[in-house]
């Protein structure tokens, strides 16, 4: 089963070549906790990565490495942030 798109995954997609700079942007657009570290942010991505190479061929064209992320991020997600996340309901929140 595919996971669906969402505003925050497309964000993950486009800064997350560094996670350094996608941690800023998280920040500066405030949709994670501000008393959440950016080592345990960096476990997330992490986390993620690890999980998505695991995937068999046939499973990885059903799923994102940027929508994975965004699933491990939920923990520390604001409410905005959460809104961001939300699968294809985001898709149509302004960028704020």
């Amino acid at each position: 089963m595919a996971i669906a798109p969402s505003k925050l995954g497309r964000l993950v997609r486009q800064e997350g070549e560094s996670d350094d700079t996608l941690i800023q942007r998280l920040r500066e657009l405030g949709l994670v906790k501000p008393d959440v570290s950016n080592a345990d942010l960096v476990a997330v991505f992490e986390k993620a990565r690890v999980e998505h190479a695991a995937l068999s061929d046939e499973m990885r064209s059903f799923n994102s490495p940027h929508e994975r992320v965004r699933v491990f991020l939920a923990p520390y997600l604001n409410a905005k942030g959460q809104k961001w996340a939300a699968p294809l309901d985001s898709l149509t929140i302004p960028d704020e």
